[in-house]
């Protein structure tokens, strides 16, 4: 995968933003309900967006009035994963291959629907990638 700066500094903030993720994750406290835990990290996180949108100019009335569904599917996959990783870590699931299981399974989701739904390529090299997810997927159940 050959990067120019403006592709690399997003992957940086997505690698990093998904480690301090699951470290987080990890190490809620037990004692602290998930969805109160969720809630407040969900506060945070809208009050930085918020904050982020005003600074830039771009938080106004109009936007508001574009906003459609996916606003709403993507607050309920939210809630989804983030509640689906707090509680399955809280059960026992091991960071060192919770993440890496659901990534490669969502991959492979996505190669099938890119290819189903949205008209993009499925090249050979693609389907050997999604076959080597599921190998990898395989190898992590013994």
């Amino acid at each position: 995968m050959n990067l120019t700066s403006s592709e690399l500094i997003p992957v940086v903030i997505i690698v990093t933003g998904g480690v301090l993720y699951h470290v987080a994750q990890k190490a809620t406290p037990r004692a602290v309900d998930p969805f109160l835990a969720l809630f407040l990290s969900f506060a945070l996180a809208s009050l930085t967006c918020l904050l982020l949108s005003i600074t830039r100019g771009h938080a106004s009335a109009s936007q508001l009035r574009t906003i459609n569904w996916t606003s709403f599917v993507l607050a309920a996959s939210l809630v989804a994963i983030e509640s689906g990783y707090l509680i399955g870590y809280r059960n026992g699931l091991q960071l060192n291959l919770t993440s890496f299981a659901c990534n490669n399974m969502i991959a492979i989701v996505l190669v099938i629907l890119g290819a189903a739904v949205y008209g993009e390529r499925l090249t050979l090299r693609n389907a050997a990638g999604a076959v080597l997810c599921l190998a990898g997927l395989l190898l992590l159940r013994f």
